[in-house]
């Protein structure tokens, strides 16, 4: 693993960032906040949940700032492969998904946090501070939606399984059997399978009906 620098500000080493977001301006802004405070050192950037796990093996960054709604595997798939291998990667969510369904899918993985992309910087800065040193931190407003999902009623997909979560993203946003079964590395019957069981334990009867309860609970972009 590479040394970890210093900061120059306060002589204190510098907390290794690693960032894994498809948007590239994104990157560039948080790496700016990141850097700027003096405190972080961003080790690379990853655009893809497959490339985010090969980076991850390479630089053994502090903690990952991963993005949930990147192309092919997603962020689910790429934090139940990561974890799996390494269960002690500190990961901290930062996603335009604030639904609670995300946040929860996240949290039972085991990410150590979760934060919306709307937050304001300090709390950024602060997520990614107390993860890093292996604290959890969700963002309050957050939180507490999933605080009065709890108390008034669950969300229809909190039935699925991690695995047929993942499905049901990728059914939701019109990917066919086949490509599913490439991006997670399943075989076209084990995808049909968990398609067949996500309808009825949804009770839907196409993917239409799927495409819409994803977009309602913001589980991918209308």
């Amino acid at each position: 693993m590479p040394e970890l620098t210093e900061s120059v500000l306060e002589g204190k080493p510098m907390i290794r960032v690693q960032l894994c977001d498809d948007h590239q301006i994104l990157r560039k802004g948080v790496r700016m906040l990141l850097e700027n405070s003096g405190e972080f050192e961003i080790v690379c950037e990853s655009s893809t949940g497959e490339q985010g796990y090969i980076d991850y093996h390479q630089f053994k960054p502090d903690v990952m700032l991963l993005d949930m709604s990147m192309p092919g595997e997603g962020g689910v798939g790429l934090l139940r492969r990561l974890l799996a291998k390494y269960p002690d990667a500190k990961v901290l969510v930062l996603s335009m998904y604030d639904d609670v369904a995300f946040p929860r899918r996240a949290l039972d993985l085991g990410a150590k946090g979760y934060i919306s992309k709307g937050v304001e910087n300090f709390i950024l800065i602060q997520a990614t501070r107390k993860v890093a040193m292996g604290g959890h931190f969700v963002e309050p407003e957050i939180a507490l939606k999933m605080a009065l999902v709890k108390q008034h009623g669950d969300s229809p997909l909190n039935c699925l399984s991690v695995r047929e979560f993942e499905v049901f993203r990728l059914l939701a946003e019109g990917e066919a059997v086949i490509r599913i079964a490439e991006i997670l590395h399943l075989s076209p019957k084990t995808v049909g399978t968990h398609r067949t069981n996500i309808m009825a334990k949804l009770g839907f009867d196409n993917v239409a009906e799927l495409t819409r309860l994803a977009i309602r609970h913001q589980v991918i972009e209308p």
